[in-house]
């Protein structure tokens, strides 16, 4: 028999009744993301019949600036309540989120990578003014994990500022898409890590959620702070190390620090108490996160295997699961439609496109093929769920 969660305590405190300021950010932010993830995947079937060149920059870019930044934007500006004990969202702050995204989309597809970066730095700015007015002026400090919060955001502009010097040639000399990492293992990573121990475990029904065994109980933070403060600066090293290329130490680095946090924080090594595909998505894609980590680190040969496994097996999948839950719950949807939203299916044709784009690595003879055949899986796949989102983000409650 299958159990379905209770709401928990931060979904009901980011949705409770407030007066109106502005629509929900995600209700228009992640329809951008979900046409961004659309287009990035169809590039390769493009590519595959001739309507496209190597379609590498715009893939990435609609990637993560396009479909991670909107969803990563549209769930930081609906949790503000939640996290900070501020205000919503204001009209302002969301329609110079939408209009950020929107330019950063118009500039992968007119193909401009000093534009794309730009925009993001914009949308990055944001957030880390919204948070940081709301943090400043509440009379309670947020959850500790926002360290990883507040060092994913400065990783995040330093990478972007990187990218913009470089587009002008005024960029220090530095390793090959470092300033690219900075943002996809700097920001995305340390956001997915440090929030993803407030959520995981709680929506996928670990017991004691919000413990970190042997260190904090609950909402301690003796204990916590020090504990994450040290997981910061393990990944700040991490960093540092690729700037000034000490081979293989920052991505070893990573991993370590990923770790710890994915057992403690995440609670990896403990099944999830829920019996349900949303629950076991969520499991599955921190351990997807550690296996490409610890892949990428131990065998470079295969690095851009391990970081696709990060990507689509960990970020993608978590995307998925969390943008559901944040649909429905802030919809005061009951949570019974869940499964409606992220099917079986849907899960399934994620596991094809990785394992095509894992086989794109293994079989280089066959790349453009198996990439264009990765490509239309995750295209359907998006626009599938999608579909089902919209769905829902349109429905009268």
């Amino acid at each position: 028999m299958t159990t379905a969660p209770r709401a928990t305590p931060v979904q009901l405190r980011s949705s409770a009744t407030a007066p109106h300021v502005a629509p929900e950010p995600y209700r228009l932010l992640f329809p951008l993301g979900i046409l961004a993830a659309v287009a990035g995947s169809v590039v390769w079937p493009a590519t595959w019949l001739g309507v496209l060149g190597y379609p590498g920059v715009l893939h990435r870019e609609l990637m993560i600036p396009g479909f991670e930044q909107c969803f990563v934007s549209g769930f930081l500006l609906t949790a503000m309540p939640a996290f900070t004990h501020g205000p919503r969202c204001s009209r302002l702050e969301l329609g110079l989120a939408v209009a950020a995204a929107l330019a950063t989309l118009t500039a992968a597809l007119l193909g401009s990578p000093p534009a794309v970066a730009g925009t993001q730095l914009a949308s990055v700015l944001l957030l880390v003014t919204a948070l940081a007015r709301r943090v400043a002026r509440s009379r309670q400090l947020p959850p500790e994990e926002f360290a990883f919060v507040a060092f994913g955001l400065a990783a995040g502009l330093l990478g972007l500022c990187l990218q913009l010097a470089g587009a002008f040639n005024a960029a220090p000399s530095l390793p090959a898409r470092f300033p690219e990492r900075l943002v996809s293992l700097g920001m995305v990573l340390s956001l997915v890590v440090g929030l993803g121990s407030l959520l995981v475990p709680t929506f996928a029904g670990m017991p004691r959620p919000l413990a970190l065994p042997g260190i904090a109980g609950p909402h301690e933070r003796h204990g916590r702070r020090p504990f994450y403060l040290a997981i910061v600066a393990v990944l700040a090293l991490s960093f540092l190390t690729d700037a000034i290329a000490i081979a293989r130490v920052g991505p070893l680095l990573r991993a370590a620090a990923v770790s710890t946090m994915m057992v403690v924080g995440w609670k990896l090594t403990r099944r999830p108490g829920h019996r349900t595909l949303h629950a076991h998505a969520l499991w599955l894609s921190g351990w997807a996160i550690l296996v490409g980590l610890w892949l990428t680190a131990l065998l470079p040969a295969l690095e851009l295997a391990g970081l696709h496994i990060v990507f689509i097996g960990g970020f993608a999948l978590l995307t998925l699961a969390i943008a559901t839950r944040v649909t429905v719950a802030h919809g005061s949807h009951p949570l019974a439609v869940e499964p409606g939203v992220l099917s079986p299916a849907i899960v399934a044709l994620l596991g094809i496109t990785l394992a095509c784009r894992l086989a794109a690595e293994a079989d280089p003879q066959r790349r453009a093929l198996w990439l264009a055949v990765g490509g239309t899986f995750a295209g359907v796949m998006w626009l599938w769920w999608g579909t089902r989102v919209v769905r829902l983000l349109t429905r009268k409650r």
